[in-house]
């Protein structure tokens, strides 16, 4: 049986189970496509079938892709891993953010967790409201000194550095030109269109469970949805998401020596959170690692709290993103994974540092 036929028929017992809605799952090996499937709906009611172009929320899926803008800038001479953020960002140069240089974003080593307060819903939704505001924050620790997740921040950080680069305060269009248009991605937004008619809504699981009502509020509602951070509003196809890793995985967005770097273990030894099999803790400059130890970047790129993902083995060439609705456990994940024989998160459960 060739692989499209068997994630195909994955998807679809999943949804004849009830255990997904709606799922898209795509692959691509040594750039080439090898899988596009997808089964379901855009939500419980059924009245609206997922194909190839349907989006979903896939959150902090985005934050890799929003990494490698940043990367490619600095292939372009436009940018430095060492630049200082007060040399883009004036105004960002203050309550100890001063030494703050652009590898301790990337590297989540920057201590900018938490987002600022907004007193609305729109606001909150405002990406320039919130880089201004975090502007004037203090970071949780010095810059540099220990790497944690930035679930929130993440996006809005990096984005507000290629826009001040670029000179465009339009990071939708930014990411567009840098990433999105050289690597195919023309299903990924930053944002979808008030008029975008093809895009999954969140659900309950089939027994009514779901991971966070916060989250599923957040991204069913249309000011969110067309909102603009790479943190978490991120709308995409399982299509345009394996593109922006083959794009890697063939060198047409990055060279081979700044993915090397890129998927190098920035951890330290001191940093406060033990690694534990499965759960992603192990970053390199803007992706998350989880080859084999000995080799943690042989597999790279990040996944978002609804379960959908994106990820790059460089050592098979394969390419794979899934996408899905429910939002909640059982997940798709798992079958999708065995049916094209790829295995992730290898690394053991030991705080120790892989090589």
């Amino acid at each position: 049986m060739d692989l499209q036929k068997k994630v195909q028929d994955v998807l679809e017992q999943a949804v004849d189970e009830g255990r997904e809605c709606g799922c898209q799952a795509a692959l691509y090996i040594n750039g080439e496509l090898a899988v596009n499937a997808y089964a379901g709906y855009t939500d419980w009611t059924k009245t609206q079938a997922v194909d190839e172009n349907t989006v979903f929320p896939v959150f902090s899926t985005g934050k890799a892709p929003s990494s490698t803008v940043l990367h490619r800038l600095v292939e372009q001479g436009r940018l430095s891993y060492d630049t200082y953020l007060r040399d883009i960002w004036p105004e960002f140069a203050c309550n100890g953010k001063e030494e703050m240089q652009v590898w301790h974003v990337l590297s989540y080593r920057c201590g900018m967790r938490q987002l600022p307060q907004a007193p609305t819903p729109e606001l909150a939704a405002d990406r320039s409201y919130i880089v201004s505001k975090m502007a004037e924050m203090a970071p949780e620790c010095v810059p540099g000194t220990e790497q944690k997740y930035h679930p929130r921040t993440y996006g809005q950080l990096t984005s507000e550095i290629a826009c001040r680069v670029v000179g465009d305060n339009d990071y939708f269009k930014v990411f567009r030109d840098i990433v999105a248009t050289p690597a195919g991605m023309d299903r990924f937004f930053y944002g979808i269109s008030a008029e975008e008619n093809n895009a999954a809504y969140l659900v309950d699981g089939s027994d009514g469970s779901n991971y966070g009502s916060d989250y599923m509020g957040m991204m069913n509602n249309p000011l969110f949805r067309q909102s603009c951070n790479p943190s978490t509003c991120t709308m995409s196809n399982a299509l345009s998401v394996a593109r922006h890793y083959a794009a890697l995985d063939t060198y047409k967005l990055l060279s081979k020596e700044t993915i090397d770097n890129a998927t190098k273990s920035w951890r330290s030894e001191d940093d406060p959170m033990p690694l534990q099999k499965g759960r992603w803790e192990l970053f390199g400059l803007g992706y998350v690692l989880s080859g084999p130890t000995g080799n943690v970047g042989q597999i790279f790129g990040h996944g978002g709290v609804g379960g959908s993902e994106g990820l790059l083995d460089r050592a098979k060439h394969y390419a794979v993103a899934i996408t899905r609705n429910v939002f909640a456990n059982p997940n798709v994940m798992t079958d999708f994974y065995a049916a094209i024989d790829f295995k992730n998160r290898d690394w053991p459960d030991t705080a120790e540092i892989p090589d």
